[in-house]
């Protein structure tokens, strides 16, 4: 296993895991027209290459003889989804492809971001958002040591869904 920062170079491969994943985690629970709006919409070639060309943000790969298995993207302020605390540090996206799940490699990404993470002095804290209705997300995440502390709203397409905020103190 491998970690590795994507770059432009990168975007055919980010696009097809970002889609990929994306729909595997969620096509099944929500409107069609609505997620493929989304996702045509968020994991665009134009969009992701935008993304990966922002300083303030990172994809990474966990690479497993030399094939992505995993993804996440972090945030830092000012180009975070919501909160903009230049002490902290989002995760927007953290995925893992549907015959790699359950093998911990959500909890080896999330250990590499909080290493990450305290290599800035000035990050106190990562947070991300997570679906109210993703009951085995909320329940990792909070296994790992986010505590709940907000929520906001998140559109999917035309369906105004609540993201459940969820916050590890460093």
């Amino acid at each position: 296993m491998e970690f590795k920062k994507a770059h432009v170079d990168d975007l055919e491969m980010l696009c097809t895991i970002s889609v990929q994943t994306f729909r595997d985690a969620f096509y099944d629970l929500n409107n069609p027209v609505d997620i493929t709006q989304y996702m045509e919409r968020a994991f665009s070639p134009m969009q992701l290459k935008y993304e990966l060309e922002l300083s303030q943000s990172e994809f990474v790969f966990l690479l497993h003889r030399n094939e992505p298995i995993a993804y996440y993207k972090t945030n830092l302020s000012p180009k975070q989804t919501d909160i903009n605390d230049p002490n902290s540090i989002e995760i927007e996206r953290i995925y893992v492809c549907k015959e790699h799940q359950n093998k911990q490699y959500g909890l080896l990404m999330l250990n590499h971001i909080c290493n990450q993470a305290l290599q800035n002095p000035t990050i106190r804290y990562i947070w991300l958002g997570v679906w109210d209705q993703n009951k085995s997300a909320i329940r990792f995440y909070e296994r790992f040591g986010f505590k709940l502390f907000s929520s906001h709203p998140f559109l999917m397409g035309t369906d105004p869904q609540t993201d459940l905020l969820m916050r590890y103190n460093l």
